[in-house]
């Protein structure tokens, strides 16, 4: 990975014009934020100083972020963060990967690279949404889904990373969008209102 790594710069800043001092961005190892903590132990040597910024993203725990039917290898979370566990659909409930694992991935990020002057960039976040639940069950998924969307982005800021939704255009069940593409509309304006509190 090192030397890819430092092959892309050495290309990019070889074919010179604004090539030859615009910033970099350089992934971590599967733009998975423990990985690059624990193996992203250097970046490639630059020829030009305070360019380069480091990549990551974000979507933990997976089993609330983006898992759309049961595995073998844990369930489906629908409920994630403190205040927003269901007391009736309990096996739903997050078990892992709540707010003070993600404060830690986001400090782990801050000392490894903020603190040392590179920024992070935050490039892909988000949770699903599972509109197939109904009454009650699907007011509290939506309701933590806001609170984890918010809590992320406060946390981001707080650590200096900067964080960049992911909206792949779905907006049905499953779906991460919040804009409806086919006629230039809102489709998720409590997740916008999450996001912008969470700036705030």
């Amino acid at each position: 990975m090192n030397s890819y790594h430092q092959t892309f710069v050495d290309a990019v800043r070889a074919t010179g014009g604004k090539n030859a001092y615009r910033t970099l961005v350089v992934q971590g190892p599967s733009t998975d934020i423990e990985k690059t903590n624990d193996l992203m132990t250097t970046l490639p040597i630059d020829t030009v100083s305070d360019r380069m910024m480091a990549e990551v993203h974000y979507y933990t725990p997976w089993q609330f972020a983006g898992l759309t039917e049961d595995a073998s290898w844990g369930k489906m979370f629908y409920y994630w963060g403190s205040g927003f566990h269901s007391t009736t659909d309990t096996e739903r409930n997050a078990t892992w990967g709540e707010e003070a694992e993600l404060d830690g991935y986001f400090q782990s990020m801050k000392t490894k690279f903020v603190d040392q002057g590179i920024p992070v960039i935050l490039g892909e976040f988000g949770a699903i949404r599972h509109t197939t639940l109904t009454g009650d069950d699907l007011t509290l998924h939506l309701n933590s889904r806001a609170y984890y969307l918010k809590y992320l982005v406060q946390q981001a800021k707080a650590n200096g990373l900067l964080p960049f939704y992911w909206d792949e255009g779905s907006i049905g069940n499953n779906g991460f969008g919040l804009f409806d593409r086919s006629n230039n509309t809102v489709s998720d304006q409590q997740a916008i209102d999450a996001l912008i509190d969470g700036l705030n």
